[in-house]
């Protein structure tokens, strides 16, 4: 018994450290869970901040790749409206001032790319050719009057000879008497041109309007030219008359085609004569 009490003795020490010990585990164990959950908690919050600052950062880089597609469909989607919209207000235009009442022409909207005035023998070019229904012979007229006549054409393009040319003469009349003459320029004036072979008894007036005969399948009838500034005897037999042109060489972008659809028929039949 002396010997158990002197063990206990010596032991004693180690036995408060092991039931302190236990009581600590037991302590630990029975909280454990709600430090976990703190730490766990704290740790949540701390990575839900970054997850979130992440995702607002990709959210930002993705909005705005989104807002540059959308702007650059949006510049489509102009683009064509506006082509659309020019077509249809050049469309509206012919309608409202070419009374094509036969029905035997019809029209074909074109651009202007190249044009020249400073020479006798001018030319213009237009951003439509064969593929649109270009062809040779074919008349140009714009919004205020004739323009020139299809000299030759590609796929894409067609050339024109200016009503500025002096090779270029077109039948035109005198739209208050009707008589038909043929107008032409001189190389001088490019806002004027002179028309020939108007009989001297015609009452012709200043300010008078000059139009196209219609007398050809090149152009309709009464498509506008210009008015009579001037005119005076030539040798004693014909009128001849200074025109201005209603229509500004300086100033042309949009024209139009005239397609007659008796052409060939026309011509066939003159080959017969």
């Amino acid at each position: 018994m002396n010997n158990l009490y002197e063990i206990l003795k010596r032991l004693y020490i180690h036995l408060i450290f092991l039931i302190l010990l236990g009581i600590s585990l037991s302590l630990y164990f029975n909280t454990t869970y709600y430090q976990k959950s703190q730490v766990g908690a704290v740790t949540k919050s701390i990575s839900g901040f970054w997850h979130k600052q992440a995702s607002q950062v990709t959210g930002l880089f993705q909005l705005q790749r989104s807002n540059i597609l959308l702007l650059l469909e949006n510049v489509k989607l102009r683009n064509e409206i506006e082509g659309y919209r020019l077509k249809l207000q050049m469309l509206q235009d012919s309608f409202m001032r070419i009374e094509d009442t036969s029905g035997l022409f019809r029209y074909i909207p074109a651009r202007i790319i190249d044009n020249s005035i400073n020479s006798r023998h001018n030319y213009i070019t237009l951003d439509a050719g064969s593929n649109d229904g270009a062809y040779k012979e074919m008349g140009v007229i714009c919004k205020n009057g004739v323009v020139g006549i299809v000299s030759a054409t590609t796929k894409h393009f067609a050339s024109v000879i200016s009503l500025l040319n002096t090779d270029v003469r077109v039948s035109a009349m005198h739209k208050k008497s009707g008589a038909f003459g043929a107008v032409s320029w001189d190389g001088m004036n490019y806002r004027r041109v002179v028309l020939d072979e108007i009989p001297l008894h015609v009452n012709v007036a200043v300010g008078d309007t000059i139009v196209t005969s219609g007398f050809s399948t090149i152009f309709p009838r009464d498509i506008p030219i210009g008015r009579v500034v001037d005119f005076y005897n030539k040798d004693g037999s014909f009128l001849q008359i200074k025109v201005e042109l209603f229509a500004d060489f300086k100033t042309l972008d949009y024209v139009y085609l005239v397609d007659s659809k008796v052409k060939s028929e026309v011509d066939r039949l003159q080959t017969m004569k």
